[in-house]
C-alpha cells in the first residue's frame, strides 16, 4: 500500500484513467461554453443600447439563439459526465476498502496488539470516502481551471493589459491560498487523529460491555469518553474558527480584485483601449472569476483536509507487516509433522528475553502436554510454530523446513487450533462450522459438530445450523462456543493441533464427552495441548514443564509425579484445591 496520500489516489486514478479522461474533457467543454455565453450577452447589451441598425431585433434574436444553443449543448455535454462519475466511484471506494482490508489481513500479531480494533475500522472508513470525495473534488478543481485558463486566455485576447493584471492577482491568491491550505491541513490532520481516538473509545467500550455491566462502570466510561470528546470539541471547535477567519479572509480578497479590475476597466475605457461591448463582456467575466478564485481557494483548502484525513489513515494503515513471506517462499504439505525448536531465542518488544536457548524436538504424531505457572512461555511457545511473531535467533523447523522459509497461508493450514477464548463471526452456527473447510458440504458440517458432541445443543435452536449466534457468538455459552471451535478443528483435518485450555470451559459431563471425541481426532496427528487442569493430560505421550522461558521438566505424567519437582507440586495443588483440603 501507498504510504503517500497522492501515490495512494493516484494508484485508482490510473485505473480508470480513460473514465477520468472523459469527464476532464466533459468538464472542459462545459468551461469552453461558460466563457463564450457573457461575450453574446454583451453584444445583446450592446445592441439594445445602441439600436444603430434597423434590423437590430434580429441581430438580437440571433446572439440570443446562439446563446441558447451553446448553453444547451455544453449542459447536455458536462451532465453526462455525471453518469460515468456515478459508474466508477463506488468501484473505486468498494476497491480501496477491498485493498486495506487485504493488507490489513496481512499485519503480524503485534500490530493488533498496539492498534484498536475501532480505531482500524474507523480509519479504514476514512480512508475509502476521503479518496472518493477527493477524486471527486478533483474534477471541480478541472471544472475551475478550464474555466479560469479559458478566462485569462479571453481577457489577454480583448487587451495585453489585463494580462498583467491577471498575472499580478492569481500571484496574490495563489501566494495566500497556500498559505491557508497548511493550515487548514494541519488543523485537519489533527482533528481526524482525535476523531479516530474517540471512535475508538466508543467502540472498545461497546466490545466489552459485558464487563462495564458486571463492574458497574458505567459511569467511569462515561467520563473516559467524555475525555476524549472534549478533546475532539476543542479541537473540531479551533478549526472551526481558523475555518472562519480562512473564509474571511478569501471573500475580503475577492471583493477588493472585483473593485480593482472594475476601475481598471474603467480606466482602459476612458482610454479607448476597449469599447463598451468588451467593457460589458470583460467584467461580466470577472465577476465570475473573482467568485471562481475565491471558490477555488475553498476547495484547496477542502483537498487540503481531505490530505490531510487520507494521511491520517495512512499512517494507521501503511505499516509494512512485521512478518512477511519470503518471495520463493514454499508451500508445504505434510500429512504428519515433526516440529523443532533449535537454539530459539525469543522476547516480546520492550521485555527480557523470554526463550534464551530453547531446544526441544517433537516427533510426527507425538501429543505434547504443556504446562507451566502464567507467563511461564506456554502461549508464547504455540504462537511462535504459527508463526504470529518471528523468533530472534535461532529457528523453528517443519519436517526440516524453517517456517520462515514456508508461505504463512500454508503453514497455518496445517495448523487447527482451539483457543481458549474462541472467537466467532455473527453468522450462522453452520456458517461458523464450515469456516474449518469453507469448500465442505453441509453434511460434513454436521458430522463434525457429532464428533464435538455440538449437534445436541444445536438442535435445540428453532432455526437450528441456521441460528445466527450474534456478535462474538453472545448468544452461547462457553462451553458450546468451545464445541463450535472443535468441530472446525474437525473439519480442518490438519496434521498438527493446538489445544489452549480446550476443555476449561466445559461442564463435567461434556468434558467426558469431548475427550472422548478428542482421543479420535488426534490419532495420527501431532498434538500440542496447554491445561490447567493436569488430569486431563494423562493421556499425552510427554508433558513439558515451563517456567520462566525453559523447559525445566519432561515426562509422561506418572514420571513427573515420581520426580516430585515443580510438575508433582503443581498437581498436588491442584489435587488439594478439589479435595477442599488446605496445605
Amino acid at each position: 500500500m501507498e504510504k503517500s496520500p497522492l501515490r495512494f489516489v493516484w494508484h485508482y486514478i490510473k485505473i480508470f484513467k480513460w473514465s477520468v479522461l472523459l469527464i476532464s474533457l466533459c468538464v472542459m467543454t462545459r468551461q469552453a461554453a461558460n466563457t463564450i455565453e457573457p461575450y453574446f450577452l454583451a453584444k445583446i447589451y450592446n445592441t439594445v443600447a445602441e439600436r444603430q441598425n434597423a434590423d437590430y431585433w434580429a441581430e438580437i434574436i440571433l446572439y440570443a439563439s446562439l446563446l441558447a444553443v451553446i448553453s444547451f449543448a455544453a449542459l447536455l455535454i458536462s451532465e453526462s459526465a455525471m453518469f460515468i462519475v456515478a459508474r466508477f466511484l463506488p468501484k473505486i471506494k468498494t476497491m480501496v476498502i477491498r485493498d486495506v482490508f487485504e493488507d490489513v489481513n496481512r499485519q503480524s500479531m503485534s500490530y493488533f496488539a498496539n492498534e484498536m480494533t475501532g480505531n482500524i475500522s474507523h480509519k479504514v472508513n476514512i480512508l475509502a470516502n476521503n479518496t472518493t470525495d477527493l477524486i471527486q473534488q478533483g474534477f471541480e478543481v478541472i471544472h475551475m481551471l478550464g474555466r479560469m485558463t479559458a478566462t485569462i486566455a479571453v481577457l489577454s485576447w480583448v487587451s495585453g493589459y489585463y494580462t498583467a493584471f491577471i498575472a499580478l492577482w492569481i500571484s496574490i491568491i495563489a501566494a495566500i491560498s497556500c498559505k491557508l491550505g497548511k493550515i487548514r491541513h494541519r488543523w485537519g490532520k489533527e482533528t481526524g487523529q482525535l476523531s479516530s481516538a474517540a471512535n475508538a473509545v466508543v467502540v472498545d467500550a461497546i466490545s466489552n460491555y459485558s464487563e462495564i455491566k458486571s463492574f458497574a462502570n458505567f459511569k467511569f466510561e462515561k467520563v473516559n469518553l467524555l475525555k476524549s470528546l472534549r478533546i475532539l470539541r476543542k479541537a473540531e471547535t479551533t478549526e472551526k474558527k481558523v475555518m472562519g477567519w480562512i473564509r474571511i479572509t478569501q471573500q475580503l480578497i475577492s471583493l477588493l480584485s472585483l473593485v480593482a479590475f472594475i476601475f481598471f476597466s474603467i480606466y482602459l475605457l476612458k482610454a479607448e483601449k476597449i469599447d463598451t461591448t468588451q467593457f460589458i463582456f470583460v467584467n461580466t467575466v470577472f465577476l465570475n472569476i473573482s467568485y471562481l478564485a475565491f471558490q477555488m481557494s475553498w476547495v484547496y483548502n477542502n483537498l487540503s483536509r481531505m490530505f490531510g484525513n487520507i494521511s491520517s489513515a495512512l499512517d494507521t494503515l501503511a505499516i509494512e507487516p512485521e512478518i512477511t513471506d519470503k518471495p520463493n517462499a514454499e508451500e508445504l504439505k505434510v500429512r504428519s509433522a515433526a516440529i523443532r525448536f533449535e537454539n530459539v531465542v525469543f522476547g516480546y518488544q520492550s521485555r527480557d528475553k523470554l526463550f534464551k536457548c530453547l531446544n526441544i524436538e517433537i516427533k510426527p504424531k507425538e501429543k505434547i502436554g504443556l504446562v507451566g505457572l502464567s507467563g511461564s512461555g506456554k502461549s508464547t511457545f504455540i504462537k511462535l510454530i504459527s508463526r504470529y511473531y518471528d523468533v530472534n535467533a535461532g529457528s523453528i523447523t517443519i519436517n526440516r523446513h524453517d517456517i520462515r522459509d514456508i508461505k504463512q497461508d500454508a503453514l497455518h493450514k496445517i495448523i487447527a487450533t482451539i483457543p481458549q477464548d474462541v472467537c466467532l463471526f455473527n453468522r450462522t452456527l453452520l456458517e461458523n462450522i464450515r469456516y474449518g473447510d469453507t469448500e465442505a458440504t453441509d453434511k460434513q458440517v454436521i458430522d463434525a459438530a457429532k464428533k464435538a458432541y455440538a449437534d445436541v445443543f444445536i438442535k435445540e435452536f428453532a432455526n437450528g445450523y441456521s441460528t445466527k449466534v450474534g456478535d462474538r457468538g453472545i448468544i452461547l455459552s462457553g462451553g458450546e462456543r468451545q464445541r463450535i471451535a472443535i468441530a472446525r478443528a474437525i473439519l480442518k483435518k490438519a496434521p498438527i493441533l493446538i489445544f489452549d485450555e480446550a476443555t476449561s470451559a466445559l461442564d463435567s459431563q461434556s468434558e467426558i464427552h469431548i475427550q472422548k471425541s478428542l482421543k479420535n481426532l488426534m490419532k495420527g496427528k501431532t498434538v500440542l495441548a496447554i491445561a490447567h487442569r493436569l488430569s486431563t493430560l494423562r493421556e499425552m505421550d510427554r508433558i513439558l514443564v515451563f517456567n520462566k522461558g525453559e523447559i525445566v521438566e519432561s515426562g509422561s505424567h506418572e514420571e513427573l509425579l515420581a520426580k516430585k519437582g515443580l510438575y508433582a507440586k503443581l498437581y498436588n495443588m491442584q489435587v488439594a484445591g478439589f479435595m477442599g483440603t488446605d496445605k
